[in-house]
């Protein structure tokens, strides 16, 4: 092993103890030192596998006796042996079990009207639209929870380990495909662009392939269709719909364009399709949103109303 590689896997270590520590709250620096370069990232993630490796041998040893509680194979792992023999001494030490299975959580959020792209650490990407929040664990990185707002994911495939998005009531299961989430005032919108999609609700469950959506309220499954290629024209400024209701539409238009937009009780179950541009001027939206959904844009204090 390099002088270099060997001093950025103590570098890791280092973060991997801290971070362990239940009273560490340095968390933008942690950021901060994995963005700095992909290794950093690389190496952290390696040893917190190997870590992994090693509480699953000592939730699986004998209760009694230091000496059995490390089986021989355990300091077997593959060219990481001196990284697995550092964490094993001090998993020997009592607390490290309890430290490593603490969640670690990771937050991301986006103002209205912005966007972010994220990388997790197995190699997935989400894209986030403006005001959405994420929520993830650190140390479960295919498991997390969408709070607020709309993110569409890019999954890395993984048969063994799948990617689960808790959003609402809702639970998402994924191996490996292209699918946007958006969170609504009373459920949720699933669409899918690639692969397979589970949706699982508490009165219901739904298989998406690609071109399939759903809305999932405490009702049920409401089926949709969309294009494939559409899922992700939000990221372009462009919002497409079929035969979605101008209660969600106006949901979709207020993330996009930095301002509160609701409909009025009699408009909220009218059916929209077609496409809507969000990234032409303010002046001339409410003039290209009057003419395309058929309704009344009234200022309503800092946002607008949808009218008959």
């Amino acid at each position: 092993m390099s002088t270099v590689r060997t001093e950025l896997d103590q570098e890791a270590l280092h973060w991997l103890l801290r971070v362990n520590d239940p009273a560490f709250e340095a968390w933008e620096a942690w950021d901060a030192w994995m963005a700095t370069d992909p290794d950093h990232a690389d190496a952290y993630w390696r040893l917190a596998e190997a870590e992994g490796d090693v509480v699953e041998a000592l939730k699986a040893a004998p209760a009694p006796g230091v000496q059995r509680i490390m089986p021989r194979r355990a300091f077997a792992l593959p060219r990481r042996s001196a990284i697995a023999a550092a964490v094993a001494v001090l998993a020997v030490g009592g607390a490290w079990i309890g430290w490593s299975q603490r969640a670690q959580p990771w937050i991301i959020e986006t103002a209205p009207g912005e966007q972010r792209n994220v990388i997790l650490a197995d190699g997935s990407e989400v894209s986030l639209a403006g005001a959405t929040r994420l929520a993830l664990d650190r140390r479960r990185p295919r498991d997390v929870r969408l709070e607020a707002g709309r993110a569409l994911f890019e999954v890395t495939h993984d048969a063994a380990h799948p990617f689960v998005v808790e959003v609402g009531d809702a639970t998402l299961t994924d191996l490996g495909t292209t699918f946007d989430v958006t969170r609504l005032g009373d459920g949720a919108r699933v669409a899918v662009s690639e692969g397979i999609v589970r949706v699982d609700t508490r009165n219901a469950t739904a298989t998406l392939n690609a071109g399939d959506a759903v809305v999932a309220t405490p009702d049920g499954l409401e089926s949709r269709s969309v294009s494939p290629e559409d899922v992700a024209s939000w990221r372009e400024g462009r919002l497409s719909y079929t035969g979605e209701t101008l209660a969600i539409v106006a949901e979709d238009l207020s993330r996009a364009l930095n301002r509160p937009i609701v409909v009025s009780p009699s408009l909220a179950d009218r059916q929209f399709s077609g496409s809507l541009t969000t990234t032409t001027e303010v002046a001339s939206q409410k003039t290209r949103l009057a003419r395309l959904l058929g309704v009344s844009v009234v200022e309503d204090g800092e946002g607008w109303r949808l009218e008959p």
